[in-house]
Parts: C-alpha cells; structure tokens; sequence
C-alpha cells in the first residue's frame, strides 16, 4: 500500500501536468481546433477527447463492481510483467513515452464525437474526469484488497502506478500539443 507521501507526490505532480495541458489546450487556435495537422494524425479535439478518455476509462475501472476493469491486453501475460518492471519506471523515471506506441482500443477517440466539442467542453470534462480518477483511484488504493487497472500494454496495475501513468501520459500529450497545435 503505497503511504500518503507518495500519494501526495503523485497527486502535486499530476495536478502541475493536468493544468500545463490545460494551458496549452485553451492556447490552439479556434480555427484550428478540427483540422489535423498531418493525414493520418488526431486534431487537437481528438488528442484531448483521447486524454480525457484515458482518465475515463482509469476512473470506471477501479470503481467497476466486479474489481476487473481497464483495457484488453495486446500482449502477453510474460510481456505485459517485463514492460511493467522494466519499460513502465524507466519511463515514469524519464517522463517520456516510447515514440509511435499504438492507442489501444479503448481510448482512441470518436472523430464525430469530437467534431462536436470545443475546447472549453474538453476542457471543462477533462477537469471533472481527472479529479474522479484521483479520488477513484485513491480509494482504491486504500482499500484493504485495492483493485487494479488492467493497462493494454502493461497488464494489472496499482492505483498509485495508474496515478502516475496517467500523468505520464497527460505529459506526453502536452509535450505534443507544443509541437504540433500551439502556434
């Protein structure tokens, strides 16, 4: 069980990511907010419907009745234990994300769903939906048998570990939106 220094280590970190997201979703330009900067790549709607998918999806799981949620696993048992002991601190440790890794399933975002979101909708759902998954996953972790979140790529997870990826993630998206939608 992880102690409240680390969850409040956690909670800061993630709480400075969300709002440098935050920050850099409102600053794309309006007329921009659809289009895609490359064929084949997300606009900024759909990169941030994406983000505030992966909270979703981390918020349901820990809280679903059966203690079972998350995402179907794309690789096996044996390759979700080495990604999750080797590859997963290395890349909390770094804060960077492997470059071209695949969106599961779950997250990829629906293009008519987001053609019909601003940013302040994004924005304002994405704040709802990443302050549910904290306290979410917090209560899971304080549970005497704490549920896991079961990840695509890095099979059952804490809700500590689940905290910190999602940050992790929000990170890589942000340093993203630098790069591609903030002029």
């Amino acid at each position: 069980m992880a102690s409240d220094r680390q969850w409040a280590a956690a909670t800061s970190e993630h709480d400075e990511v969300l709002a440098d997201f935050i920050s850099h979703l409102q600053r794309v330009q309006p007329d921009h907010w659809w289009l895609s900067t490359k064929a084949g790549k997300w606009s900024p709607a759909e990169e941030a419907l994406h983000v505030v998918i992966a909270y979703e999806i981390g918020s349901g799981a820990v809280a679903a009745p059966d203690g079972d949620g998350g995402m179907r696993m794309l690789v096996s048992p044996a390759r979700a234990w080495l990604s999750r002991h080797l590859l997963l601190p290395l890349m909390l440790m770094t804060k960077r994300f492997p470059r071209g890794a695949k969106a599961p399933a779950e997250v990829v975002p629906s293009l008519p769903e987001a053609a019909t979101l601003s940013a302040a909708v994004v924005s304002a759902r994405l704040v709802r939906s990443a302050r549910e998954a904290v306290d979410a996953l917090r209560r899971s972790g304080e549970r005497a048998t704490p549920r896991r979140f079961v990840h695509a790529y890095f099979g059952p997870l804490d809700s500590l570990t689940t905290l910190r990826l999602l940050s992790a993630h929000t990170r890589h998206h942000t340093r993203h939106f630098a790069r591609r939608h903030v002029r």
